[in-house]
């Protein structure tokens, strides 16, 4: 009994490890996309979303909100469209969020995000 307690426990700090290390490289990867040019839109707010990510589905209504103060591009990366264009900006986690003035990416967010914080950036 001992042992499984104590392999369930290695099971979960690795566990707990490699999430925590996926999201941090999911973030290195979104900084990097700062300063990019995209031809998606001009200004306005990317977000690419899927339908299976629970995540994604508490960032719809936030999403919502961004709606009814800026333009804002929805890609599902289940979708060829929205798969294509993720790959091409290597985004490899959902809900990212891409803030974009000029043709330019000022601001990536990974993970929910508050309308509020979003429009700041905006």
């Amino acid at each position: 009994m001992e042992n499984i307690l104590k392999l369930a426990t290695l099971f979960l700090v690795l566990f707990f490890g490699l999430m925590l290390s996926l999201r941090f490289y999911a973030s290195l990867r979104s900084k990097k996309m700062q300063g990019r040019k995209i031809d998606l839109i001009t200004d306005g707010v990317v977000y690419f979303y899927s339908e299976k990510c629970g995540a994604c589905k508490l960032m719809k209504s936030e999403i919502e909100k961004l709606k009814e103060k800026v333009e804002v591009l929805e890609l599902d990366v289940a979708k060829p469209e929205g798969f294509k264009n993720a790959q091409n900006l290597g985004i490899i986690a959902t809900p990212t969020t891409l803030v974009v003035k000029d043709g330019i990416i000022k601001k990536t967010f990974v993970g929910v995000v508050k309308h509020h914080r979003i429009l700041q950036e905006v």
